[in-house]
């Protein structure tokens, strides 16, 4: 009890500071007003008919789904592969797990740099060899498709030692000797995975999923640094309320943008709880 009196001011004054601005914000989503002058009178729902009836604001939202699914799935693949090939005694592997997870360390204005200069136009490394082996040049950010394409590549650049990390802890904590019995009775590699492995790491894997998708949601700065600030990057989801506040919506319609972000994330997060509870279950 004591312990608690102790904490308790902390725990306000962090609560106060995380809540407030949340209930402002909801606030503003139902008025009208400006920077200067917030609470111009209540509009009720219009912030949101107008959110909703924006073509900008579901262009976001489907550069978003896209971004965040391929992110997504790009990331968990490559770090289960790898996770996979590193649970084993194979030479260097100590060295190799310190060297896949660099991607995780390095700042992401120089990583996203570095992404950048590898798939320029014409002096990038990655057209540099396309050409070399005789291709066509792939202009990356003067073509709105390939653009979503370097903008999901870099992204499970960046992602992908966390999947790795956390599938290797997970793949090493299974018991050895039912994929031994299945070797005798003469499984395959593959049926082995699928039958064995995968159900195993299945509610791990849907941890990952859920959270790696609230991240790439929330991932602003990969597609904001990449294309240092093209159309692109303006066109996250998670932006949308920025340019409606600073744009010719004003701060109810960016509030209530950003209030509809929010549930999103609050059902990715609800799920992600409930993953977790089964997960705890089940252990």
């Amino acid at each position: 009890m004591f312990s608690i009196n102790l904490a308790l001011p902390s725990i306000l004054l962090l609560g106060f500071a995380q809540i407030w601005p949340m209930i402002q914000g909801i606030t503003y989503s139902f008025q009208k007003g400006v920077m200067a002058k917030p609470s111009q009178g209540w509009v009720g729902l219009e912030n949101y008919r107008t959110v909703l009836r924006d073509p900008a604001f579901w262009d976001a939202v489907q550069f978003t789904i896209v971004f965040t699914i391929g992110g997504v799935v790009l990331s968990y693949v490559l770090g289960l592969v790898l996770a996979l090939a590193l649970v084993r005694n194979i030479p260097m592997r100590g060295f190799i797990r310190v060297g896949l997870i660099l991607p995780w360390v390095v700042p992401p204005i120089v990583g996203m740099n570095s992404w950048r200069w590898m798939l320029q136009d014409q002096a990038g490394a990655v057209n540099q060899v396309i050409t070399f082996f005789g291709g066509q040049p792939i202009f990356f950010f003067n073509d709105p498709d390939m653009t979503v394409v370097a903008v999901i590549i870099a992204k499970a650049w960046r992602s992908f030692p966390f999947m790795l990390v956390s599938l290797m802890a997970t793949l090493s904590s299974l018991d050895d000797n039912i994929l031994e019995a299945a070797s005798i009775d003469g499984a395959n590699a593959w049926k082995k995975f699928w039958s064995i492995t995968f159900p195993q790491i299945l509610p791990m894997s849907a941890i990952l999923w859920v959270l790696m998708t609230i991240w790439s949601v929330n991932d602003y700065e990969t597609p904001y640094l990449l294309t240092n600030n093209s159309a692109n990057a303006r066109n996250m989801m998670i932006y949308t309320f920025d340019t409606s506040i600073f744009g010719l919506n004003g701060l109810g319609v960016g509030s209530a943008s950003a209030v509809i972000t929010l549930a999103v994330l609050g059902v990715l997060a609800y799920f992600m709880l409930k993953l977790q509870k089964a997960g705890g279950n089940e252990g």
